[in-house]
């Protein structure tokens, strides 16, 4: 889905982490950071959502408006290293999901991407 755009909108990204590759649409804004995945109805194996706060922070996730599939979420510091993961479900739209220490970014991909890729807190990505 996201992956014919990122080559030439700079609201793409190509992520790399342990050798795996992840196209992500970039959120900078808080508009684009509020709606997140809402609304998308699915996404390709290697597709998610970078989260850019700008600086590092306390942030929380949750899954209103995303019905169609669960996500798991990388919270990240400024150096882009993995710092926690979650797993979030549609079933629980309102759970909060809280990073462990303030992050500047995190990454949205479906659910057991992280798990499937040997992806793990204490790994660095690049971007």
């Amino acid at each position: 889905m996201f992956k014919k755009f990122a080559k030439v909108n700079p609201e793409f990204r190509h992520l790399q982490c342990n050798g795996i590759t992840i196209h992500a649409k970039v959120a900078t804004t808080n508009e684009d950071r509020i709606k997140g995945l809402a609304g998308v109805a699915a996404l390709s194996t290697n597709e998610g959502m970078l989260f850019d706060f700008g600086a590092e922070q306390p942030v929380s996730f949750w899954m209103r408006g995303c019905t169609a599939f669960d996500i798991s979420v990388a919270f990240m510091t400024n150096n882009k290293i993995i710092v926690g993961m979650q797993d979030m479900s549609k079933d629980a739209p309102t759970h909060l999901h809280n990073s462990p220490m303030p992050v500047r970014y995190a990454l949205e991909v479906p659910k057991g991407f992280f798990v499937q890729n040997s992806i793990s807190v204490g790994d660095k990505v690049s971007f």
